[in-house]
């Protein structure tokens, strides 16, 4: 009777099954953890602020257009909306490219006005 020939060295095809595995579950966990998609329930504390603070979108295009949160407003009423806003609002402005650099500018003296500095640029990550 003939012995089986063993194969010699460590078969690494399984561990590469588990890793890619792992890999897989991560990549799809970070990304529910990264879009707030997962729900948390936090917990309690008396020092919590109870009144959430202002998240205010305001968005320019090529025309000279703004809008807030997605609205189209005038610059009177961007005046009047910005006017209402506490000084501890965070706002993000994104403006494209093409905008004029008088209508950025006059989005962030009105923002600077109300003594907001908590103002976030938006831009594309260049590649």
């Amino acid at each position: 009777m003939r012995a089986l020939k063993r194969p010699e060295g460590i078969n690494v095809v399984p561990l590469i099954d588990v890793m890619l595995v792992l890999l897989a579950i991560v990549l799809t966990i970070s990304t529910f953890v990264a879009s707030g998609a997962i729900k948390l329930d936090l917990p309690k504390a008396a020092s919590a602020q109870t009144k959430p603070v202002d998240k205010i979108e305001i968005a320019l295009n090529e025309n000279g257009e703004i809008y807030w949160n997605g609205t189209a407003v005038t610059q009177e009423q961007f005046i009047t909306k910005v006017s209402g806003l506490n000084h501890e609002s965070s706002v993000s402005v994104r403006g494209d490219k093409k905008a004029f650099f008088n209508d950025f500018i006059f989005i962030l003296d009105q923002l600077k006005l109300q003594k907001i500095e908590k103002i976030s640029i938006i831009t594309k990550r260049a590649s």
